[in-house]
């Protein structure tokens, strides 16, 4: 069993949830996980990723929930095998780093995560100050 070595729990969403990187939102998929310092989420790929500091939007269409222009630099942009899409389409899976957040912004991704939740990704290791209040 690989063990967990982000510093902050991830969680899964209740709903379907999206993020857009803000670049030309020409990177937009489903949240796979989320933290208070970052997420991961599943697109399709047309051409190669480019590498660089964004912003990104999280939303939900069910719901309405809307945050936007979340200051974030891409840690990982890799190949996502999913048995569900043939061998013309290639999904990817990237990993997010929140930048530095608003208090508004940091405040309104913690009501998403005390919400919109529904399980946390196990790693060791104690609670935060942020963890604390989700």
């Amino acid at each position: 069993m690989i063990e967990e070595q982000r510093r902050y729990i991830r969680f899964l969403t209740k709903k379907q949830t999206f993020a857009a990187l803000r670049s030309g939102f020409d990177k937009v998929g489903k949240v796979l996980d989320i933290s208070i310092n970052g997420l991961a989420f599943s697109y399709i790929i047309e051409e190669a990723p480019v590498v660089k500091a964004f912003q990104v939007d999280i939303f939900q269409s069910e719901n309405g929930f809307y945050l936007s222009n979340i200051p974030c630099r891409i840690i990982y942009d890799i190949p996502y095998s999913n048995p569900r899409y043939d061998l013309f389409i290639h999904p990817r899976r990237c990993g997010l780093c929140f930048g530095k957040l608003s208090k508004k912004q940091e405040d309104e991704l913690i009501l998403f995560l005390k919400r919109y939740s529904k399980s946390t990704i196990v790693r060791n290791g104690k609670r935060n100050a942020f963890e604390k209040r989700i």
